[in-house]
């Protein structure tokens, strides 16, 4: 631990140098993404003025963009080190020496302690969580809690106690309240819970802890209530019982558009279709335009001029019309369906391609370099290369079998959750938390004396 705290510190002291020769200041990066700033506006208000609001005056409007496991953090963090940009990065420099020493130490419970050292110390150096830590986004925090609920499902498995089922259910509805993507990831492991609860009675009938079907009821009134109050949150303001407006934006605007891209053989022009950025705002977005038409199409009954205010300038990052979020997000949703379900195996290989663009990303700008972008292709291929190899590795370690349950499970079943919840986009921000899941089966020992 001592180890590596040390260089932890020696690795991101030198992160934050590297921010400071780069743009001037250790939050150069801080407000790198639209996401950012909606993110301290919300925590801004929730210090200031106790609401959950991106309003920049009042009165302050209720936001159901966003959900709340993040900017809460921020709210926090800014209590105690006030809301500057670079106290806040410096916070999450703390947060991402905290997730190595969490590596450690859910890596330990199932290998010596010299590979779970290894393990932390190559996610430690790992470039992107290294990059985005000094981003003020919810992907450092995001990672910490799934490290966290990776800790609890080791003990919950092992000690068959239901107040670590209990436990692990909070945590997984708090993932899912600070990243929706995460949607996933409680059901598989409510499914792994079950199997093995049912495992562990084979093995011991008496004494081996709490039956899988009490774990697992344990486990999701846990994760339901935290999921559940923020939603009857959105049913009073909103008259929503929803996570957020989030869901048919996102899969029209951004994965639906994935897959037409790859269906008119138009990939490379995904950085230039999907682009939010002021100087791309009066360019053609073919795609996205069509969208907006479909969209007024079946809101025909609006005023004209509220159709009017359906453009994807207003819509693809939350709804700045003065139509209804929730109705807008069920049309995009309906659309975006029917867009996949118009050429079903396009949009399987789209995925299954995106898949494996998100694992060994940004190996895919060297090899096909999209327009709009300047790729350096020799760096890409070389950190691109870097993360095929772990997947080699994973591969390699699951072909030689002999491995726990219990050992791999959460690993794997977390990595594929995240997968299937980001693909078709290719975004690194999402594939950071599968990084350390993927080394820790790439290193995991044939065969272990712990399992």
């Amino acid at each position: 631990m001592v180890t590596l705290t040390g260089a932890g510190l020696i690795v991101h002291g030198a992160v934050l140098l590297a921010a400071f020769w780069k743009t001037g200041a250790i939050d150069g990066f801080a407000f790198n993404s639209l996401d950012c700033g909606e993110y301290h506006a919300i925590a801004r208000n929730i210090v200031e003025h106790g609401a959950f609001s991106q309003s920049q005056t009042p009165p302050l409007e209720p936001d159901t963009w966003r959900t709340p496991g993040y900017p809460l953090f921020l709210a926090l963090t800014m209590l105690l080190v006030g809301e500057y940009a670079a106290a806040l990065v410096l916070v999450q420099q703390v947060l991402s020496i905290l997730n190595v020493l969490l590596v450690f130490r859910a890596a330990r419970e199932w290998m010596s302690d010299s590979r779970a050292g290894f393990a932390a110390l190559l996610f430690l150096i790992e470039p992107y969580h290294l990059y985005y830590s000094l981003w003020l986004l919810s992907t450092t925090w995001l990672l910490t809690l799934i490290l966290l609920t990776w800790v609890v499902w080791s003990r919950a498995v092992r000690s068959g106690k239901l107040r670590w089922f209990g436990l692990l259910g909070g945590l997984c509805g708090f993932l899912v309240l600070t990243w929706p993507g995460t949607i996933l990831v409680p059901v598989a492991l409510l499914g792994g819970t079950i199997v093995s609860r049912a495992i562990r009675w084979q093995e011991r009938p008496v004494g081996g802890g709490a039956r899988g079907t009490w774990c697992g009821a344990v486990f999701l009134i846990f994760c339901a209530t935290v999921i559940g109050s923020w939603m009857i949150r959105n049913q009073q303001v909103a008259s929503r019982f929803a996570l957020s407006h989030q869901s048919g934006i996102v899969l029209a605007y951004f994965k639906a558009t994935e897959v037409q891209l790859w269906r008119q053989n138009r990939t490379a022009d995904r950085y230039l279709e999907t682009s939010l950025s002021e100087e791309r705002r009066d360019q053609p977005h073919p795609i996205w335009e069509s969208i907006d038409e479909a969209l007024r199409d079946r809101l025909h009954d609006l005023p004209v001029e509220r159709l009017r205010e359906l453009t994807w300038p207003n819509l693809a990052q939350g709804n700045k019309s003065s139509v209804d979020s929730f109705r807008i997000s069920a049309e995009l949703a309906t659309i975006a369906v029917k867009q996949f379900l118009e050429a079903p195996l396009s949009t399987i290989e789209c995925c299954l391609a995106r898949c494996g663009s998100i694992l060994a990303f940004p190996l895919d700008l060297a090899l096909w370099p999209p327009n709009g972008v300047e790729v350096h292709r020799l760096r890409s291929a070389a950190v691109g290369g870097a993360y095929l190899l772990i997947v080699v590795g994973v591969a390699v370690r699951l072909a030689r079998r002999r491995f726990g349950f219990e050992a791999v499970y959460f690993p794997l079943a977390c990595t594929l959750a995240l997968l299937l919840a980001t693909t078709p986009q290719t975004d690194p921000r999402f594939r950071v938390p599968m990084i350390p899941l993927m080394l820790f089966v790439a290193l995991l020992p044939v065969p272990s004396a712990r399992l």
